[in-house]
């Protein structure tokens, strides 16, 4: 066989590939000769006169699976592009499929070159053919797949320069929570205890209090626990009042005084809507570079994507004989609800479901992009709570400065020193090769003592190997080891220089299961799990004994709507037989035992209602169990409550006769209610921690029937249509708002937004005045926008000369003597036209920039929104 040194090309790509040392010979067939013939895609003809080699006889084609077609007619016949990988080996893509191919299998046919034949085409790509003797054509069944492009639709820039600016207002009170919490029994008296917390917004700063009632009844009782000032932007933070220390303190009681953050270079980690904010998290960048690791048989294509139903690539890998992937720097965003997923395709077939994984991160978060940096100060005093006290005592002042720099790409250093009862010195060190799965955090406290902390990991899938340590007063080591061959094995060992802990999970067939825990000098668990399920029934059971011989069990079942769990140990056992009717109702009967000095025993039957309809937040409106309990301590009635039915508050109640281990009955009940404070005084949604670090807007479309800009008594709040607003060119939809009686809310963090308004989702004879402006929104309240929709005039009639004669083809204009602001309408050929979306005033109107009769007309507030004007030139 001869060597091919020239370069050859494949593909549309134009990528060189060198084939060496190609040793196979086309299957021989002494009948077979070379033809042209053309070469379809579907009912698509891609390729024509196309030299292959094959016989045609009466048209069948004859030992079709040895026909011989070029390779390179091949690879753009079926879309593939080629990559070089080695001397041998390339890359080939294709819309449908990815695979790796050597090149050593390609035959090499005295005529036609470098060949494949159909049957290898099958094998190889998975793609059928067969030959068309009307068509005279091969013609390959290419699978139809989705444009990977169809989700990668160009955003529109965010453009907010020039725009009317709407601000939030300075100071608020924004909403108030009470929570209640009351508890007795047949011989104690009913306790009550609570918090009482407020948010609102103060110079565009929210602020938050949060009061602790020991006796809700006796303010004497109550104590100031938070009161903190906060505002947080991409380049800096302010806090003032109660908050944490970026430090490890020493000392004892809360800290409360004064922390900036200073950022620059990036944005940092977003923590909106998610209560008190973590000042640490703070000084990492929003977006770091990760990488990815995993495991999957060779040959499948692996693709790491945002978003799970309109997923966007963000790399991908076809996996080699080593059963890794690996996604190297990663661009990845953390905000809040972002989740990333790896689609595992067999074989690289794009068009068969792939398996989902959740992509695992080997993340260093506090690592920074070289050249950024980020700069913490803070200083106040340490607070002392007595009995009774209110405020408290501020004794001991603490402080500390601390800057981080991204020194280079792979290491972020930190200096600063802090005051804590003592000066210390503090550094930092993080460290994160490129390409490699090794990570370091090293940081250390320097005074009077010394402290280092260090905490090294390699994670290479399926291993992981961490190493932490405190070096103080004396060395503490910890080192774990873990290997996650998920999902047939999963076992860990951990050593901290006492003891030797392990755990172990093995999959020994599809439905059973092996588990093993415990210190490998002391105390050991075993177990042994089995599971199965079929279409209407399932079955679970675990069993595990200790080396003291202890014993514990579960068993699950479920056929159909009848379910029985069962679950015990050497000291108590639970059974529950349970039938679902529907999925609101259910009927339930449960037996425990505690085997105590009294030997109890409890059987419990209740019946359980949730209701299918829920809050936004996930809560069901109504949810309760009623039934009775007879058991070796007496009986009595058993129920709980549940409601979210009445705005603003949340109830919880449980009432037990007697129970397990005791013979009183006793009653709890849990009360949440809000209010909120904004546009006036109405129930809220028991979500108060979010708006700690969250704003949103608070819009109110009305009907501005005089056309005066405010809204009087008698003008109704517009609540026929919510899919009307638009925020940073994105559509509102009417499930990401709070839809109230008169107005409508939607939750944003912090910042300056673009709000245009769909003229399409107002009435066409109410249209807002402004259709685009700015909003700045900022942490504890809402923003106020009012929709003013003033009545929008037509004016339609017919435009004649002066012998009555219709006039087409001119421009009609009205000019609002006000704005000077015009509408024009071209009259067709009967000379009619239409003047729309005109407001309440006083026009100039004009053909073709003259004069007409009539020249003026006032629009006023009782006029009809449709009104009829015949115009004539003179």
């Amino acid at each position: 066989m001869e060597n091919i040194s020239q370069p050859k090309y494949f593909g549309d790509e134009k990528l060189p590939i060198f084939l060496t040392q190609t040793t196979s010979t086309p299957p021989k067939d002494d009948h077979a000769t070379t033809f042209i013939i053309g070469l379809n895609a579907g009912k698509r003809n891609i390729r024509d006169g196309v030299s292959v080699r094959g016989e045609v006889k009466d048209k069948d084609a004859i030992n079709f699976d040895n026909w011989l077609i070029p390779y390179d007619d091949v690879l753009q016949t079926l879309k593939f592009t080629s990559k070089s990988i080695s001397d041998h080996e390339v890359e080939l893509r294709s819309p449908f499929k990815v695979i790796h191919f050597d090149t050593n299998k390609l035959h090499n046919d005295p005529e036609l070159g470098l060949v494949l034949s159909t049957k290898e085409i099958k094998d190889i790509f998975g793609i059928e053919s067969k030959f068309d003797w009307r068509e005279y054509a091969i013609v390959f069944d290419i699978p139809d797949i989705k444009s990977e492009d169809s989700n990668n639709i160009e955003k529109k820039p965010v453009i907010i320069t020039g725009l009317p600016k709407i601000s939030p207002p300075n100071i608020t009170l924004s909403m108030v929570e009470q929570r209640a919490n009351l508890t007795g029994t047949t011989t104690s008296d009913l306790k009550n205890q609570g918090t009482l917390s407020a948010v609102g917004t103060i110079l565009d700063s929210s602020w938050f209090l949060r009061l602790n009632q020991s006796d809700i009844t006796d303010s004497k009782t109550w104590q100031l626990s938070d009161l903190q000032i906060l505002k947080q932007t991409d380049s800096s933070d302010y806090y003032l009042g109660s908050q944490p220390t970026f430090w490890t303190s020493s000392s004892g009681g809360d800290f409360w005084g004064f922390t900036t953050i200073k950022r620059s270079g990036f944005s940092p980690f977003p923590t909106y809507g998610s209560g008190s904010a973590n000042i640490g998290q703070r000084l990492q960048p929003e977006q770091i570079s990760g990488t990815v690791t995993g495991r999957a048989p060779p040959g499948t294509l692996a693709r790491l994507v945002k978003g799970l139903y309109n997923p966007n690539l963000i790399a991908e890998q076809l996996v080699d004989s080593s059963g890794t992937y690996r996604f190297d720097n990663v661009p990845v965003g953390r905000q809040i609800g972002t989740n990333y997923q790896v689609l595992l395709y067999a074989d690289g077939v794009l068009t068969a479901k792939p398996r989902v994984e959740d992509a695992r991160f080997n993340l260093l978060p506090e690592k920074l992009s070289m050249g950024t940096s980020a700069l913490i100060v803070s200083g106040g005093w340490k607070r002392h709570l007595n009995n009774n006290d209110f405020l408290g005592d501020f004794t001991q002042f603490s402080g500390g400065i601390k800057q981080r720099w991204g020194l280079i790409k792979d290491l972020t250093v930190g200096l600063g020193g802090i005051y804590d009862s003592s000066f210390q010195g503090l550094t930092e060190l993080f460290y994160q090769p490129q390409k490699s799965p090794f990570r370091a955090n090293i940081s250390g406290l320097m005074g009077d003592k010394i402290k280092i902390n260090t905490n090294l990991s390699w994670e290479q899938s399926p291993l992981k190997v961490t190493v932490s340590s405190v070096i103080a007063d004396d060395i503490k080591l910890n080192t774990n080891v873990i290997w996650d061959g998920n999902p047939n094995f999963y076992a860990t060992l951990s050593n901290d220089l006492k003891s030797t802990r392990y755990t172990f999970d093995f999959q020994i067939s599809k439905h059973l299961k092996f588990n093993s825990n415990g210190d490998l000098s002391k105390d050991k668990n075993f177990g042994v799990g089995y599971s199965s399920s079929s279409r209407n029934s399932s079955t679970s059971a675990l069993v595990n004994i200790n080396t003291n011989a202890q014993l514990n069990w579960s068993l699950n079942q479920t056929l159909g709507k009848l379910s029985f769990n069962h679950s015990g140990n050497q000291s108590s056992t639970s059974s529950q037989l349970s039938y679902v009717f529907n999925p609101s109702q259910s009927l339930i009967f449960q037996y425990e035992t505690l085997n105590s000095s009294q030997n109890t025993n409890l059987l419990s039957t209740y019946w359980r209602y949730t209701s299918p309809m829920q809050t936004k937040y996930g809560e069901n409106l109504w949810q309760g169990e009623l039934g009775y309990r007879m058991g070796s301590l007496g009986t009595g009635l058993y129920g709980t409550l549940g409601t979210t039915i009445l705005p603003g508050i949340l109830l919880k109640a449980r009432y037990e006769g007697v129970s397990l281990n005791s013979d009183q009955s006793s009653l709890s009940i849990q009360l949440v209610s809000s209010l909120g404070f904004q546009g006036g005084i109405t129930p809220s949604d028991r979500q108060i921690e979010r708006f700690r670090t969250q704003g949103g807007l608070l819009i109110k479309p009305f009907l501005d029937r005089n056309s005066n800009g405010k809204r009087d008594h008698n003008e109704e709040i517009y609540h026929d249509n919510s899919d009307f607003l638009m925020i940073n060119n994105e559509p509102v939809t009417s499930s990401q708002l709070d839809i109230h009686k008169d107005n409508l809310i939607v939750r944003l963090p912090p910042g300056t937004y673009r709000v245009d308004l769909d003229r399409a989702g107002f009435p066409p004879d109410f249209q807002p005045a402004i259709s685009t402006f700015a909003v700045q929104v900022v942490e504890g309240s809402y923003t106020p926008i009012l929709i003013p929709l003033q009545p929008a005039y037509t004016l339609a009639g017919t435009l004649t000369d002066s012998k009555g004669n219709p006039i087409g083809g001119a421009k009609v204009e009205a000019i609002d003597n006000s704005s000077k602001s015009s509408v024009i309408s071209i009259t067709n050929n009967a000379g009619v036209f239409y003047l729309e979306q005109l407001r309440q005033g006083t026009y100039q109107l004009k053909v073709n920039t003259k004069s007409v009769e009539p020249n003026t007309i006032t629009i006023k507030a009782d006029a009809n929104t449709l009104q009829e004007l015949n115009l004539k030139l003179p």
